[in-house]
């Protein structure tokens, strides 16, 4: 006979710390997460916790929530907690607030002049005097406008708009002379307004001082190339190639303009001295692979294309480019050079594009049989999804359904396994995969854990629920209360539940809480044959009478047939 009587079972918060520990340990920091927020719950005023939130938070790139909380521990906990002074420090200083990032450097090193972080902090209060001399002594708040433009700038370089790129890094450049990094991308902007006697003399400034400065050594020679000037190429050419970077990034730097020359045999050493520094970087093997390739060294491509498919199993060029290299070696296919770009070449996406359009024409049987009878159909369709999330990978999706594809179930499978697909788009695969009759389990990569996802209305979305969600259910109650004598709680819960679930993953954006808050109040009228009007929830909520109607709408779009809307 079952015991009536239930002893809860609780959890200390040293228990919950440790375990938090403990996933942090192994690299799960969400999931470490979760569980020092148990621990901080249980112990609000345990300074030592705080200080690990924080610094977890801080981990995760929750920066200004990491601020607070220590903040929080000098300010009302703990005011002797010297080290909390250290962990705002290098939280300004990864907001580029490089002033306050000094004040509390300074503040922990006056406090605690021999502690644990004291060699660290000197080294960085020393480094960030340096920062505010050579920024002009400027505010963090004029920097960081700055530092705003000059982001601003690369993006629109990125986007071939560099009219709007020269104004910005004209201004970061007037008001930080010394800012490098600008000057370099000043110079190559002017160069690609075609203005290469400035963009030289830029190059030739930044070298005055800065002799080994590789991206304005790798830009001249650009530079000097596109003039035609050979013997100032070459010269450029031989000091480059004198340069032995240990950054990653200035190597990529000195290996892709060799490229870009069309220097085969030095662009060859120069990727594969990057290959050195970052041996299983999957670009990196790729681009040794078609350096080897256009100094004809095919079977050196093979191989190197061979552990490429090894190192990233998801990648979409290993096959194509080894069966190049092996037909080129075999005369079957003539010699061509290759881009030293990580993609397959245009005219193979357009091919693989052209038959997933003839793939999506086809009607249910012929789908069928092109899937019974090519066995290269369903990686094209795999390549497709994964090589354009949004539309394609829409159609695709849309015809699996339609057609009840089972026979694509394996590729879904696979696809919501991915580390670069969205968490949505995985959510909409499971959605997919319960649709056409797959059998569960299903597994989804979700925050770096293989997790298995049920679809039953009480489990789904306990992971996914957002807080903006929540406060709209909770608004909705606590604006309720004493307002109806029936039960109402139940009735809006299952109406937000429904709503949510039924809309999922493509759940409309919240907004401000209180107009969606006055809509579900008005569902639950409709619902239940309660007398009120729009124009009363508008008064009750302080939202306009047009704004519920909107939003009621959208709710009763998605849960009208559940709960049968009445007129």
């Amino acid at each position: 006979m079952r015991n009536k009587k239930v002893v809860p079972f609780e959890r200390s918060a040293n228990f919950y710390f440790d375990l938090s520990f403990k996933y942090l340990q192994n690299g799960r920091l969400k999931t470490a997460l979760r569980y020092i927020e148990k621990a901080i719950n249980i112990k609000p005023d345990d300074s030592y916790m705080q200080f690990n939130y924080a610094g977890l938070l801080a981990e995760l790139g929750h920066i200004e929530h990491s601020s607070s909380v220590l903040l929080n521990i000098i300010n009302n906990i703990d005011p002797d907690y010297d080290e909390c002074y250290f962990g705002l420090g290098c939280n300004f200083l990864q907001l580029q607030k490089i002033k306050k990032s000094l004040e509390y450097f300074e503040k922990y090193l006056s406090l605690s002049p021999y502690g644990e972080f004291a060699e660290e902090s000197e080294h960085l209060v020393e480094m960030l005097s340096m920062i505010i001399d050579a920024n002009n002594n400027l505010d963090d708040e004029e920097l960081e406008k700055i530092y705003k433009l000059e982001e601003d700038a690369i993006k629109f370089m990125e986007r071939r708009d560099y009219e709007k790129a020269l104004k910005n890094l004209e201004e970061v450049v007037s008001k930080l002379p010394n800012a490098v990094p600008a000057k370099n991308n000043l110079s190559l902007t002017n160069y690609y307004l075609n203005k290469i006697d400035v963009a030289i003399d830029m190059a030739k400034e930044v070298l005055s001082y800065e002799e080994n400065n590789v991206h304005a050594n790798c830009n001249l020679a650009i530079y000097y190339n596109k003039l035609g000037i050979n013997n100032l190429l070459e010269r450029q050419i031989r000091i480059i190639k004198k340069l032995y970077p240990e950054n990653e990034d200035y190597a990529y730097k000195i290996a892709d303009t060799l490229g870009c020359l069309n220097k085969y045999k030095e662009a060859y050493e120069a990727y594969k001295k990057l290959l050195r520094l970052n041996g299983e970087n999957p670009q990196y093997i790729h681009l040794v692979a078609v350096a080897s390739y256009n100094c004809k060294k095919f079977k050196e491509a093979a191989v190197l294309w061979e552990k490429l498919k090894k190192v990233d199993n998801e990648n979409f060029l290993a096959d194509y480019y080894y069966n190049l290299a092996v037909q080129t070696q075999d005369n079957a296919m003539e010699f061509k050079y290759l881009p030293y770009f990580y993609q397959l070449p245009k005219e193979e996406i357009g091919r693989r594009i052209d038959k997933i359009y003839e793939f999506l024409s086809l009607d249910k049987d012929k789908s069928r049989e092109l899937l019974i009878n090519d066995n290269s159909i369903k990686d094209i369709i795999y390549f497709a999804i994964s090589f354009d999330k949004s539309v394609l990978k829409k159609m695709v999706f849309n015809k699996i359904k339609k057609e009840n594809l089972i026979e694509l179930e394996d590729l879904i499978r696979k696809y919501i396994l991915r580390h670069d697909v969205d968490k949505n788009i995985k959510i909409e695969g499971v959605f997919l995969l319960n649709k056409i009759g797959a059998p569960k389990p299903y597994h989804v990569l979700l925050d770096g854990e293989v997790k298995e996802i049920s679809i039953e209305p009480d489990g789904f979305l306990e992971d996914e629920w957002k807080k903006e969600w929540e406060e709209v259910k909770n608004k909705t109650l606590k604006m309720m209360k004493n307002c109806y004598k029936t039960p109402y709680k139940k009735i809006v819960e299952d109406i937000w539940y429904d709503f949510i679930k039924s809309s999922y993953p493509e759940v409309p954006s919240i907004g401000k809480t209180e107009i969606w808050s006055a809509a579900l109040e008005f569902a639950y009228c409709k619902f239940t044959c309660k007398d009120v009007t729009q124009q009363q929830l508008a008064d009750k909520y302080n939202v306009s009478k047009s704004s519920i109607s909107e939003k009621s709408r959208i709710i009763f779009s998605y849960i009208r047939n559940k709960f049968g809307e009445r007129e």
